[in-house]
């Protein structure tokens, strides 16, 4: 009996039209007008050299001379990571407001840099990093010479290969794309647009709602039965459906998400269910017309996405500083965030924090609409 009411309610969701556009053409559609928009823009971004001008305190024409053969020699690729611009102090402060060069490093008498930026960004980040690599390797080198002078040349040769690892790789690293987060939040948005097909799971059970609903409760077919595989069946679907958008965005647009494919693809499995799940909870969820469970529900998920920056992208991190609590049970914003943890930092326990998290609304949310579907009874049918 189960596995007739699974293909049933199989064919139900591939028929129904309106949910394949919004949760397939829909995010395929503004995918591509986010590709057209921002595709090339970072790109070109970091693909340049970083414009920086660099001034001296230090009157030591060695440390000079060894400070400009560092900077000079990092690379990217197979480019200068720094190009630097030598002009005058005062001609550096103009450039350096007018965004003309991206920072200022100046090398102090005791040999150190310092670092003046206009305005913070991953050209900043990169400089700093810089900055604070050589400070620490020249505060080590100090006091090795000072209190263990027998270990300094191990120590040189050690900090002389870290820093030929890193002129040697990539500076950009995984995928530093600012605009990947939209991509991220798109398919947020994907995933739990699947709540409009597991919605009619629990309207379909009520016998107030419609004939369906009706003749669901006057059969003698379990409830419990009818729901779970209308729940799974909706699940398949949509998994299906979001898989081929996801597919389309990296395999087709060339979005690098910046983790590993097959771990992507289990992420989106595991939010499309807590889509799926969201919706099953709407829909057992009282006694209101199902026009107004889903214009509910679509406020609830397109209130989700703006929050977690599908409309505007520093929506985010203007959150984590004013209340960061939202970002944490906001399902988009954690949906958001696990592709962005894998793709910046792996699997480690702030991926996992984001997994379990989804696993476990899941759970609340399946749980909590059986029970609201169980609790309905019926003078008459």
């Amino acid at each position: 009996m189960f596995s007739n009411v699974f293909s049933k309610q199989l064919k139900i969701g591939l028929r129904n039209k309106s949910n394949i556009f919004w949760t397939l053409m829909f995010p395929i559609i503004l995918g591509t007008l986010f590709f057209t928009t921002f595709g090339s823009i970072f790109e070109s971004y970091a693909s340049e050299s970083i414009k920086t001008s660099v001034r001296y305190e230090t009157e030591d024409e060695d440390v000079k001379e060894y400070i400009n053969t560092f900077l000079t020699s990092l690379s990217m690729g197979d480019g200068k990571l720094l190009d630097i611009v030598d002009v005058s102090e005062k001609e550096a402060e103009k450039m350096l407001e007018d965004d003309k060069i991206n920072g200022i490093i100046t090398v102090t008498a005791d040999g150190r840099l310092k670092l003046k930026i206009h305005e913070n960004g991953n050209q900043s980040s990169i400089q700093e990093n810089i900055v604070t690599a050589y400070n620490q390797s020249a505060d080590l080198i100090e006091k090795v010479a000072a209190e263990h002078p027998e270990k300094l040349q191990e120590v040189l040769e050690e900090i002389s290969d870290r820093v030929t690892f890193i002129s040697a790789k990539n500076m950009a690293g995984e995928n530093k794309d600012p605009y990947v987060q939209y991509f991220y939040n798109l398919i947020a948005m994907t995933t739990l647009f699947a709540a409009l097909n597991s919605l009619r799971v629990g309207t379909n059970c009520q016998a107030n709602m419609s004939a369906i609903g009706a003749r669901t409760n006057a059969s003698p077919l379990r409830r419990t039965v009818f729901q779970f595989g209308g729940y799974l069946a909706a699940y398949v679907v949509q998994t299906v459906i979001v898989f081929i958008g996801l597919a389309y965005m990296i395999f087709g647009l060339k979005i690098k998400f910046g983790g590993e494919v097959p771990i992507i693809f289990a992420t989106t499995a595991l939010a499309t269910l807590l889509g799926i799940s969201l919706g099953f909870m709407v829909g057992n969820f009282g006694s209101m017309s199902a026009e107004k469970k889903e214009s509910i529900l679509v406020a609830i998920i397109l209130g989700s996405c703006a929050l977690s920056g599908l409309m505007m992208g520093d929506m985010k991190p203007i959150i984590a500083e004013k209340a960061p609590i939202i970002n944490k049970i906001n399902p988009a914003a954690v949906i958001s965030d696990s592709y962005y943890c894998l793709n910046m930092f792996g699997t480690g326990s702030r991926f996992f924090t984001c997994i379990i998290y989804m696993a476990g609304l899941s759970v609340v949310f399946t749980v909590v609409g059986m029970m609201f579907g169980r609790r309905q009874s019926y003078d008459s049918i």
